[in-house]
Parts: structure tokens; sequence; C-alpha cells
């Protein structure tokens, strides 16, 4: 496909996978919300389907900067 990151999400697991030399290969860490596991994203997915995707959303971005800043400590 050529593109740097994609995602497989099947309703429960959420796989990423990352390009380089020119494979796929699976990661625990997404390039795009590092330094979060990508096994804490689909929490939030299935959360959008009880609140709402505007509250999920906000409620991960939240968290990301929470993880973020923990990290920096």
């Amino acid at each position: 496909m050529g593109i740097p990151e994609f995602w497989r999400y099947n309703g429960t697991l959420l796989q990423v996978y990352t390009l380089s030399d020119s494979q796929y290969s699976e990661v625990d860490l997404s390039p795009t919300f590092a330094p979060i596991l990508v096994e804490d994203i689909p929490r939030f997915i299935q959360e959008s389907k009880k609140v709402g995707q505007l509250a999920a959303k906000s409620a991960f971005r939240a968290w990301v900067r929470q993880q973020k800043s923990g990290s920096l400590l």
C-alpha cells in the first residue's frame, strides 16, 4: 500500500502496522499516538459507542495529555 502506518480493528482487537524497508510490521506503539500503547486505544473506541463520539474524543485527548505529561516526569 505504501502508507507509513495502518490500523486494523475487528471490534475488539486493534492492530497497528508500520512500514519499514518495504514491509509492514505490527507495533505496540503507534507513531501517531506515541507513547500510548496500542492495547489502550480500543477502550476509547468502545466508550464512544456508549457516551458518543465527541465525549469519547475529549476523554481520549485528556488521557493522552495525562500520559504524555506523566512520561516527562
